[in-house]
């Protein structure tokens, strides 16, 4: 028998009778009807699929998935893939709708193993990696189990996992079922399908935008010919690494400031904290990153940015305070976005470093700069970034 952990028990309590008209957001207290701040999303994972290649969570992105959780020496093994082979078999022919299973015996589950596995189940999709079985370390699996998917798991049977959870384009979790009931998976391909309908809705909306943005004047590339911002590796508010890497295919709003500076750069964070709000708004969240790096990392440590980023409501999924090595910070500033960033005996706070904001684009290129202490430019920096957001630029 398949069992179910406490939390899905907790959230199918309320999911279970269906009737959300549009889905839910789920959160670690259970599911809301809308998009609160607390809704649970997948974190950025990186395992190894069956066919031995690395698999990266940002090859999900703009999909939506079912995400399920076994071994392929399961007991229950046969049970829970006939269930997955409905919603895989009903969308075999659309792109953007995957599966994608974890393992939960590392060891025995080989690439070999899973590619076997895989190659028997979707002989009939219509297009290859519809269905990807991840491996790698356990220890790294079981980490996203618990921390992305919410399972509390029966520490006397822990690889006997009936949750298979539903996540949207975003990575955010919108559905929860039992992987023994044929009723739940009924449920699940419902679900899919108003999920598609809320992607096409938000597709149609983009190009009906695109199509006023491309009668505006097209933004410059600033900088010298063939310039885009260089590689960059620095520490966030969390004391994680964040590099260009996190930030790949997203625009990017940057400026240098610190917490301490007594002059411009309290304005210049409440005009960040404006954009933040606005990109929300706009339901730009997830292509658009905004990037503010200390010019005074000795003083502006990671807990320091926290604090300051919490007095500001800071989003870190939106905003990143970044701090690190101050030459490679400075650095840069200088060559990388071509601001100001020097220390001066003269200047208040003791460092002297631009009011700008530069807007970048998804290639690295410099698009614009704005004074970052003026509404109005900042107003007009939102605008653009909603113009190259919908050319794609």
């Amino acid at each position: 028998m398949l069992a179910l952990p406490l939390i899905g028990l907790m959230v199918l309590g309320v999911h279970g009778e269906h009737h959300f008209n549009t889905l839910p957001y789920f959160t670690g207290d259970g599911p809301s009807v809308a998009y609160v701040d607390e809704a649970q999303r997948v974190k950025p994972f990186e395992l190894t699929n069956h066919l031995g290649e690395s698999f990266d969570s940002k090859a999900l992105e703009g999909k939506v998935w079912l995400a399920a959780f076994f071994s392929t020496n399961a007991p229950h093994v046969g049970q829970v893939t006939k269930q997955l082979l409905w919603p895989n078999f009903r969308y075999r022919d659309e792109s953007d709708i995957t599966t994608v299973c974890f393992t939960l015996n590392a060891e025995y589950d080989t690439p070999e193993v899973l590619n076997k596995y895989v190659e028997r189940n979707t002989r009939y999709n219509g297009f290859q990696g519809k269905w990807q079985f991840l491996t790698g370390e356990q220890n790294r699996i079981d980490s996203i189990i618990s921390e992305s998917f919410m399972i509390e798991r029966d520490p006397v049977d822990p690889d006997n996992i009936a949750t298979l959870w539903l996540v949207d384009s975003k990575g955010f979790l919108r559905g929860v079922y039992h992987a023994a009931s044929e009723d739940a998976i009924k449920d699940a391909v419902e679900d899919i399908a108003l999920l598609q309908k809320e992607m096409d809705e938000a597709a149609y909306a983009k190009k009906k935008l695109a199509e006023r943005m491309s009668e505006l004047p097209e933004l410059p590339v600033l900088g010298p010919e063939g310039h885009t911002v260089p590689p960059f590796a620095f520490l966030d508010s969390d004391s994680a690494e964040f590099s260009h890497h996190d930030c790949a295919n997203q625009l990017r709003v940057i400026d240098f400031f610190f917490t301490t500076c007594p002059t411009i750069c309290p304005i210049m964070s409440s005009q960040m904290a404006r954009l933040q709000a606005g990109i929300e708004e706009r339901g730009l969240k997830g292509d658009v990153r905004l990037i503010s790096h200390s010019v005074d990392p000795e003083q502006d440590t990671p807990s320091q940015l926290k604090a300051y980023g919490e007095r500001l409501g800071q989003d870190p999924e939106i905003w990143k305070l970044l701090t690190g090595d101050k030459e490679d910070l400075y650095d840069l500033a200088r060559n990388g976005y071509f601001l100001t960033a020097i220390e001066s005996d003269t200047a208040a706070g003791g460092i002297f470093h631009s009011d700008i904001f530069a807007l970048i684009d998804r290639a690295g290129k410099i698009r614009g700069y704005y004074d970052g202490t003026d509404t109005e430019e900042v107003d007009q920096l939102l605008e653009h970034v909603q113009q190259l957001w919908a050319l794609d630029q």
